[in-house]
């Protein structure tokens, strides 16, 4: 009876959460289409460029949702242990750097992945222990290492890794060191979203079904409760940084070796990745499994507007103010009802 109930509960949860992303769709795709009305375009024909470009490659789809699911799973494992952390950007450029240097010596692919993540988890741990140890507001300390290694890492593209025959780009990743794809029944997909797609699975299972992943998400409730259980709220803060920083060092490991190949001096093909998983993992309600689809969805949005641009004739600010459009509606009712466990916390702390 008690697995029934259990059973029933978990579909009501879930009943809730799909009822609430189907009212915000509808609400964000409403107010969008207002705007494009008042703004004298067809609200028709921008949302049927928008769907059908969008998804028309799956293999460019699911290449450009790869980056983004990873560093949306940098944001929200350390949400879960109670830590805002925005540097999911600098250890995405950490990871491939470092991926760079190592399949550039090595010519091993998978050696190169170890070295992203291992990269990206070693400057979360750094940002988790300034925070524990020296009292280092999280957010700060993002910001400013996230431009520490954006520049750290312009200096050595244009110093020491430049690609001698195109000097605005790095040495590119050895031909025999970059990942391919797999035929599917949709087409060749390649590897890395397989890769990303593992690696969020295994993370939902880190965190809800082991001790450590317990510990983070006791911690992120309430501190106090956590040392009542004999956990350590520290140790959930540098657990949850590390494996956060791991995602996203991972992130830009498979970008560069089995996507881009190489990093332009403007970083353009990176730029932004880290900052765009904070939506995406606000979409996927900071879980790991909806992270995967919001991912997907986010990128159909992006390839979606590069071509409303090209085809409408609207401008890109238009595409770009679209997608956010629809983005904070289908986010809203998450952030909300985080806010309000939050405060309700806080209440009960007080007391």
């Amino acid at each position: 009876m008690k697995f029934r109930e259990r059973i029933r509960a978990r579909y009501e949860e879930y009943l809730v959460i799909v009822i609430e992303i189907l009212a915000s769709a509808i609400i964000g795709f409403s107010i969008g289409a207002l705007v494009l009305y008042i703004l004298g375009f067809n609200p028709a024909r921008i949302y049927f460029i928008l769907f059908s470009k969008g998804l028309s490659n799956p293999n460019y789809l699911l290449s450009k949702s790869t980056p983004i699911m990873l560093t949306g799973l940098a944001f929200a494992i350390p949400m879960l242990a109670g830590v805002f952390n925005i540097g999911g950007e600098g250890q995405l450029y950490i990871g491939a750097l470092t991926s760079l240097v190592v399949v550039t010596f090595t010519h091993n692919p998978a050696l190169g992945i170890l070295a992203g993540i291992v990269a990206g988890a070693a400057l979360g741990t750094f940002k988790a222990v300034l925070k524990v140890y020296r009292g280092v507001n999280e957010v700060i300390a993002a910001i400013m290492l996230n431009w520490v290694t954006y520049f750290l890492i312009l200096y050595l593209l244009t110093e020491k890794l430049y690609n001698p025959q195109i000097p605005h780009e790095s040495i590119p990743v050895p031909e025999d060191a970059r990942l391919g794809k797999i035929p599917t029944p949709i087409g060749d997909i390649r590897l890395i979203f397989f890769i990303a797609v593992i690696a969020s699975l295994v993370v939902y299972y880190i965190l809800y079904y082991t001790n450590i992943g317990y510990m983070l998400r006791v911690a992120g409730l309430s501190p106090k409760t956590a040392k009542y259980a004999g956990f350590n709220p520290n140790l959930a803060i540098i657990y949850s940084m590390a494996l956060g920083g791991a995602m996203a060092g991972l992130g830009g490991s498979l970008l560069l070796i089995g996507y881009v190949y190489s990093i332009d001096t403007t970083m353009s093909t990176l730029f932004g990745l880290g900052f765009m998983g904070i939506g995406v993992a606000l979409l996927g309600r900071n879980n790991p499994i909806g992270i995967i689809f919001s991912a997907i969805f986010f990128s159909m949005l992006i390839i979606g507007g590069e071509m409303i641009e090209l085809l409408a004739g609207a401008p890109p600010e238009l595409a770009d103010a679209l997608t956010g459009v629809i983005v904070i509606a289908l986010a809203l009712p998450y952030t909300y009802r985080m806010l309000i466990s939050y405060m309700r916390i806080r209440r009960m702390m007080k007391k």
